[in-house]
């Protein structure tokens, strides 16, 4: 069955409508000398080239009247009361100070992973949940990282532990936990706690969250309260054993027994991805990231931004070597997608306690880049030398040569990781906690924006949230820049001479003058403001025809032609080939969309749909929810079908317009997005309807 197409008119024939010409006025083509610079003109609140709308909270009403009277536009509307979020992950555990997370000697640790193992398999053979008892001794489980001798056959004093450890595990588990002595270092909660207060310093205040390696899901139990109930939590598990406790510790989180690199995700879904990541010299293969080769480490890096959104969050901890190494592929790689908000430097001993392994580790931080937003923040790509206090030199990243304090200790060639005599970073004796503490506060605040679920539909179903009025292969200028949009993406335009840029930049501003002339008409604005807009629209004009001649003359329709609005900016005159001159549309001087007439009776959800379309283009659920007055919830129940959320733009969109275009990736990504929200089950149920037949 071949992919749906909309069925709604293109804009610019809409826009036509609006520009009637039942009077002309002449101008010249072409004046001899160019003109000034139009006077500014108050702003108008109604900008087209705004990039982010107003944000809409979700409203319900009172649910006793099932007709009601269109509100006359200008009128003040009652607004029914907001909706509250449902708190989410009640059952989940939560770790506090009495779990004593990381204590005692590796001979207690070892008798703590045992009495968990066995209580799993309880726990799993009476098919219950874990009390909140229960819990307490589930959650002191500490992996196998820092216990490598127990799988040691040789080495006697582990016998017992061996042995008991063997009649609990099937051959297939104790296989998968050997394997985890490598890399299962379990994160302490104070380091934990440090970075969801970053998150906060950057202003997340909840939302959807990826642990790509969870262990047994200390980044999940450590979570502050008021983001824990507010958010979604992923998290992925490649050991059996430890996604089973997990699961037991945290039922209501989506937690998944399988690699990483296997795990079915939606790219551009979460707000943020935190973790302390595996580090190795291993790769991991991954057909998308086949060419780079990256190592364990790397890979998490690279593939979790893929998951993650533009404007959203990645915190990890690493080894040194990410920002440490030579090799500066990896920075460079992340670096073209997102920007460094800065690291912290843990020293050596951070993880002895809880892991029982001495490494230096760092906390590094991204946020990923809006489409056409500039890079910003600090350096961080190369390596600059230092020398301690003991005259001893070493290569770190430029980051911390500019910011020591971001390193908690003084870097000293005492190492034995990897190798004798490696940098590594010895603490100070201060408290961990404190100086963590002082870290964070020296860090950007505010760089995280939440992505609302918009109440609103948007023209074109975006895999990126691109600045909204920007139509497919529509020109526009981001940041003063000519871009041009490119399939789902804002790209800069760099394929036309100087002369055809300065052409295509004068006719933005011709068309983005127009738009806002008639949406202020539109949208019943005050006559002073369609005066203004108005007053804007001929001076915009006036301008680009004084330097370039009307918008009709050949030179500027080629400039223009792969512009959908082209046909909009011609029908703004009455062009004479022969004599070269133009006549203004009546648009320049008068209304030509008149005020709404007396309000109409509406009385179910789709008659409110098709009204609030007509009116407003958008699917606007606020509105609707004040049309009807009935809850906003109960409003969307009656719409299931005909208008769809987008996980990845958390946008409503129309059935057209979301059942259309490349299904098939809108198949992965809504399949993907209902393993962690099933409300997005009914999107892949209608996607799986209107798949293309393979050819």
């Amino acid at each position: 069955m071949p992919a749906r197409s909309t069925a709604r008119k293109d804009d610019w024939q809409l826009e036509l409508f609006a520009l009637r010409m039942p009077a002309l006025e002449v101008l010249e083509t072409v004046a001899p000398e160019r003109e000034k610079e139009p006077p500014a003109l108050p702003a108008l609140d109604c900008d087209a080239t705004r990039l982010e709308p107003p944000p809409l909270e979700p409203v319900s009403a009172p649910e006793d009247e099932t007709r009601t009277t269109i509100p006359f536009p200008g009128q003040p509307e009652a607004r029914p009361p907001a909706r509250e979020e449902p708190e989410r992950n009640q059952n989940n555990h939560r770790i506090t100070d009495a779990d004593r997370i990381g204590s005692g000697s590796l001979k207690q640790k070892c008798r703590h992973n045992l009495a968990a193992i066995e209580l799993l398999k309880s726990l799993e053979a009476e098919a219950r949940p874990a009390t909140a008892e229960e819990k307490q001794k589930l959650v002191r489980y500490v992996g196998w990282g820092g216990l490598p001798q127990v799988f040691d056959a040789r080495n006697d004093e582990w016998q017992a532990e061996r042995t008991q450890l063997e009649s609990l595990l099937t051959p297939d588990e104790l296989d998968s936990a050997r394997a985890t002595t490598l890399n299962a270092h379990y994160t302490s909660p104070v380091v934990i706690r440090a970075m969801y207060a970053a998150l906060q310093r950057f202003g997340f205040p909840g939302g959807r969250i990826l642990e790509p390696a969870c262990g047994l899901g200390h980044f999940i139990g450590a979570m502050p309260d008021e983001l824990h109930r507010r958010s979604q939590i992923t998290g992925i598990e490649i050991d059996s054993v430890t996604a089973r406790l997990a699961r037991m510790l945290y039922p209501d989180t989506d937690l998944r027994h399988q690699p990483f690199e296997e795990a079915r995700l939606a790219d551009g879904f979460y707000d943020v991805a935190v973790s302390n990541i595996p580090f190795g010299d291993f790769t991991v293969f991954d057909p998308r990231f086949k060419k780079w080769s990256f190592v364990i480490h790397d890979y998490f890096f690279a593939a979790a931004l893929e998951k993650v959104r533009p404007g959203g969050l990645l915190l990890f901890i690493t080894s040194r070597g990410t920002l440490d190494k030579v090799d500066g592929a990896l920075r460079e790689y992340l670096s073209q997608q997102a920007d460094f908000l800065g690291a912290i430097r843990l020293p050596n001993d951070a993880f002895k306690r809880n892991a029982n392994t001495e490494v230096t580790t760092d906390i590094v931080m991204l946020r990923k880049r809006l489409p056409g937003e500039l890079p910003q923040g600090p350096s961080w790509k190369t390596l600059q030398t230092i020398t301690n206090s003991a005259e001893e030199s070493m290569a770190v990243n430029e980051y911390f040569a500019a910011h020591p304090e971001m390193m908690l200790g003084e870097m000293r060639l005492t190492g034995r990781m990897y190798r004798q005599g490696e940098p590594t970073l010895v603490g100070n004796g201060r408290d961990l906690a404190e100086q963590l503490a002082e870290a964070v506060a020296r860090l950007p605040q505010n760089v995280f924006q939440a992505q609302r679920i918009s109440e609103t539909w948007a023209p074109k179903a975006l895999t990126f949230p691109t600045p909204e009025h920007v139509k497919p292969h529509a020109y526009c200028l981001v940041n003063e820049e000519l871009c041009v949009r490119d399939g789902d993406q804002v790209r800069p335009v760099t394929e036309v001479s100087a002369g055809a840029r300065q052409r295509i930049r004068g006719m933005i501003r011709v068309r983005d003058a127009v738009r806002r002339c008639l949406r202020t008409q539109l949208e019943t604005r005050d006559e002073a403001e369609v005066l203004t807009a108005r007053e804007q629209l001929n001076q915009t004009y006036d301008y680009f025809v004084g330097k370039f001649g009307p918008l009709s003359e050949r030179a500027n329709a080629i400039a223009f032609r792969s512009d959908p609005d082209l046909p909009l900016l011609l029908s703004l005159e009455q062009y004479d080939e022969e004599t070269r001159r133009a006549a203004k549309a009546s648009i320049f001087r008068e209304r030509t969309i008149q005020r709404p007439r007396a309000p109409t009776e509406i009385g179910s959800a789709k008659d409110a749909l098709l009204l609030t379309l007509n009116e407003r283009g958008t699917v606007d659920v606020e509105h609707l929810s004040r049309l009807l007055h009935r809850p906003a919830d109960e409003v969307l129940a009656e719409l299931k079908g005909a208008i769809f959320l987008n996980p990845q733009t958390a946008r409503w969109e129309t059935e057209d317009e979301y059942l259309s275009g490349n299904v098939r990736a809108k198949l992965v990504a809504a399949e993907a997005s209902a393993l962690v929200d099933e409300q997005f089950q009914a999107n892949a149920v209608a996607l799986k309807a209107v798949q293309p037949v393979d050819l």
